[in-house]
């Protein structure tokens, strides 16, 4: 708080003597309180969206191969089927057209893209500053994120269980699970442990509020005559 004085002389007549007019200037400082909004970005969101990604690349790698049945001489795929004479020479073409080849291997495709379009969700999720977007974001995630892990599974499920009833009865060469069909078992793995994460991190717990201070600068004038 500062104080200003100045003065102003004036002669009134001979008996009221002088009088002095004074001017007194004060500096307030006014409170107002605000209340500000801060946005913190918890790390089992970020970790989320990085098994999302992972997810992703997993299927991805996944669907690309044809090593999701073998035994020592053949490799089956969702697209191909490969005879190997030897480790330099391999020789691969096309699956046999079957509906429900066509429905494992469109159900995978579904699964990656909506992963992807789950993560693209936590992603918005993580970088807006609307709080309501923001909570509503998370929630699609989840729910996209549920829905590629049941289209993987499916996918997953169904092509060994059909493979399997093709083969005649006295075909007694052992298959096994190849790498790539792991691999996209890994895939719907991380999947889960996205959705897991965007749901037990609380919503409540990315918004807090704090209040704040402001001092604003009000100057008053007064008047006063001696």
């Amino acid at each position: 708080m500062g104080v200003v004085r100045w003065q102003l002389k004036t002669e009134g007549g001979s008996q009221e003597g002088k009088k002095r007019k004074v001017y007194t200037r004060t500096k307030r400082m006014a409170p107002t309180a605000t209340i500000e909004t801060v946005t913190i970005v918890r790390p089992l969101k970020v970790i989320s969206v990085l098994c999302g990604i992972i997810a992703a690349l997993l299927l991805l790698f996944s669907i690309s191969t044809t090593t999701w049945l073998v035994n020592t001489t053949e490799r089956r795929g969702l697209w191909e089927k490969c005879i190997v004479y030897s480790m330099e020479s391999v020789e691969c073409a096309k699956n046999e057209a079957a509906p429900w080849r066509s429905a494992c291997a469109a159900m995978c495709i579904m699964s990656l893209l909506i992963c992807l379009l789950a993560t693209f969700a936590a992603v918005i999720g993580l970088n807006t500053k609307n709080c309501k977007l923001k909570y509503r974001m998370y929630s699609v995630a989840r729910g996209v994120m549920l829905l590629a892990i049941i289209c993987g599974c499916i996918g997953l499920i169904t092509f060994p269980i059909k493979f399997r009833s093709e083969l005649p009865e006295d075909d007694d060469v052992p298959w096994e699970f190849g790498w790539a069909y792991g691999v996209g078992w890994g895939a719907v793995i991380f999947m889960t442990g996205a959705c897991i994460l965007l749901l037990l991190d609380k919503e409540s717990e990315e918004i807090t509020y704090h209040e704040k201070t402001v001092y604003n600068e009000d100057d008053y004038e007064t008047e006063a005559t001696t």
